[in-house]
């Protein structure tokens, strides 16, 4: 960018004038570099020199308005466009409907969906996209639906990430019948499946107490040649804690590592609890030196898990002898 501002000022000296097209690509390369101050300065600048930013220009800066989190001063910059005369394009109210998503502004968001609609705007994949993950995130699952029919009806071919968007908003909020009738429209659609999705529907089955048809759906996920991550690994050791299988969850870790997935910390807080609370001290340091090994410390979580295990053992007579066991195992905790 310095050798770009330079040949820039190098026109001046020349007694070359810059026209609309050089103010923004100069003020697109700086706002692509996070410097925003810049960008600011120069769309001044060639208002000075009588020259009208466009849809470009503006749209650059408020695409990096919107990376930095200031939604507040991306809306300003829309409206002093709109004031100055120039149309938005998808792009513009993509970055406008971006931030506002980004930060929270989902009602904003809708009534600026409303005002391209209006404009004669259509909106695309990256609209509804934005539109429908800020309204999941915040637990508008009905209004996500609303908006995902309003992209069929409007042409718009959603993908991946719209059809994960809604699974899991379905599957946090207990609508697994509904979202596992999403992930049949998806298939009917021509988008497959991914870990993201079956992470959202395996948790969704094991907060409704699902255990088996969560196993199930894991069999099939190794079936269709789907590796499962870290995270799959957990909820499913999770669910079998929750359930009482605590011989499966330990085959669980082992298939896990022996698949190449190294537990974290997560994966360990689960197993720490469920075996504190079923008094099985001798399976905790077991999982302490599993930790050390691996060179995991303990988190906040985990530490009050043994905290608060210890606690619950006050007074029994094995207790003594863990706690002389812990201490001698070399780790980072």
């Amino acid at each position: 960018m310095d050798k770009a501002f330079e040949l820039f000022n190098k026109m001046d000296r020349l007694r070359l004038v810059p026209n609309v097209i050089t103010y923004t690509s100069l003020i697109d390369g700086y706002c692509k570099h996070g410097n925003l101050g810049m960008g600011a300065r120069l769309i001044k600048e060639m208002i000075e020199k009588g020259l009208r930013p466009n849809v470009v220009t503006y749209t650059s800066i408020m695409h990096s308005l919107s990376a930095a989190g200031q939604w507040k001063d991306a809306v300003r910059i829309f409206a002093e466009m709109i004031n100055n005369g120039v149309s938005p394009n998808v792009v513009t109210f993509n970055a406008l409907i971006d931030s506002l998503c980004k930060n929270g502004q989902w009602k904003d968001a809708i009534k600026a969906f409303s005002e391209m609609i209006n404009n004669g705007v259509s909106p695309d994949v990256v609209t509804f996209n934005a539109l429908i993950d800020s309204l999941c995130k915040h637990g508008q699952w009905k209004s996500a639906i609303k908006i995902f029919s309003e992209m069929i009806n409007s042409g718009v071919k959603p993908n991946v990430v719209t059809f994960n968007s809604l699974i899991d908003s379905l599957c946090k909020n207990g609508q697994i019948c509904e979202a596992k009738k999403i992930v049949v429209l998806m298939k009917e659609r021509g988008e497959q499946p991914n870990v993201i999705t079956y992470s959202s529907l395996l948790n969704g089955l094991i907060l409704e107490g699902h255990h088996d048809e969560a196993v199930e759906l894991f069999q099939c996920m190794v079936q269709e040649d789907i590796k499962p991550d870290q995270h799959i690994y957990n909820i499913l050791i999770n669910g079998y804690c929750k359930n009482g299988w605590i011989e499966e969850a330990m085959n669980m870790l082992d298939e896990m590592q022996k698949k190449g997935v190294k537990p974290n910390v997560v994966t360990y807080s689960i197993l720490l609890d469920t075996f504190f609370k079923n008094k099985r001290l001798d399976v905790v340091k077991e999982i302490l030196s599993k930790m050390a090994n691996d060179g995991i410390p303990l988190d906040e979580i985990s530490r009050n898990i043994l905290v608060e295990g210890v606690a619950n053992w006050e007074g029994d007579e094995n207790l003594g002898e863990f706690i002389k066991s812990i201490e001698v195992i070399k780790s980072p905790f």
